[in-house]
């Protein structure tokens, strides 16, 4: 109480500011540390503005005043609420081959060639094996979120970390084990911003996956802004990995590719 009065008293009795009206405005739908900046630049230089709670307390010219109420107009009204839609395509193609000989033959008259497994006698057999894969997996999550304010959305699971202890001297020793768990996620922060109906989502990717040594994780960040239109699917980006293995012997040869592709969209539809 002591802090409002004084607050008030400084503006009523500041002898450098000129002889305005003094106003205060009560704030409807947003927060005040988003209004005043807003405001500030517009309170004329013998002018004054502060705040209390959610008030804004003015000292300024009856034209700046004007301008003043028509921004609040405009910015003074309840965040949107937004639902956030993350969709994850995962396509899959695995393609595998193999391709072997079996011989049975006689070279001259003493010599004789056995190459695999061969049927019979003086036989020569071709065998071959193609096989394709294919798979696809999509997974759709959607997560509520308020214009303006940062969202995550994540997916993954908790895995069981496992250390262990021993004490005692060499003779009488007890081991001991410790078991906590530890998130292994996947998943980003979303900050939307409106104008209208089109969106700007300012995303910072997060992984956070097991190390390859035990108990380690590896942490992985980045940034990145996206924009697009309310109600429509905004590709975030796509992750292509590719894997080829040969093996190949006197009488076969075999090889296999993996190619998967990962991409990932978001969707920001306003609740109403």
């Amino acid at each position: 109480m002591r802090f409002t009065l004084m607050l008030l008293s400084m503006l009523v009795n500041a002898p450098l500011l000129a002889d305005y009206p003094l106003e205060i405005i009560e704030l409807k739908g947003r927060p005040m540390e988003e209004v005043l900046p807003i405001i500030r630049p517009f309170v004329d230089n013998d002018g004054a503005v502060s705040s209390m709670n959610n008030q804004l307390i003015l000292r300024t010219s009856p034209e700046s005043l004007r301008d003043i109420r028509a921004i609040l107009m405009r910015i003074d009204t309840p965040p949107r609420r937004l639902l956030i839609s993350v969709r994850h395509g995962v396509h899959s193609d695995v393609k595998t081959g193999t391709i072997a000989a079996d011989i049975d033959v006689m070279i001259g008259k003493r010599t004789k060639v056995i190459v695999g497994q061969p049927g019979s006698d003086g036989s020569i057999r071709l065998r071959g094996l193609n096989a394709d894969t294919h798979d696809n997996t999509e997974m759709v999550g959607n997560i509520q979120a308020i214009e303006g304010k940062p969202a995550f959305i994540a997916t993954g699971k908790s895995l069981p970390i496992t250390s262990y202890r021993i004490y005692g001297d060499s003779e009488y020793r007890h081991f001991e084990s410790d078991t906590q768990y530890r998130d292994a996620t996947t998943g980003f922060y979303a900050l939307p911003r409106l104008n209208g109906q089109q969106v700007t989502l300012e995303i910072s990717p997060h992984q956070n996956s097991p190390g390859k040594s035990p108990g380690s994780f590896e942490v992985m960040q980045a940034s990145t802004s996206v924009s697009g239109w309310l109600g429509e699917w905004i590709s975030l980006g796509r992750l292509t990995h590719y894997k080829n293995n040969r093996q190949s012997d006197i009488h076969y040869s075999a090889g296999s590719s993996q190619s998967r592709e990962h991409n990932i969209w978001l969707k920001v539809e306003e609740i109403r």
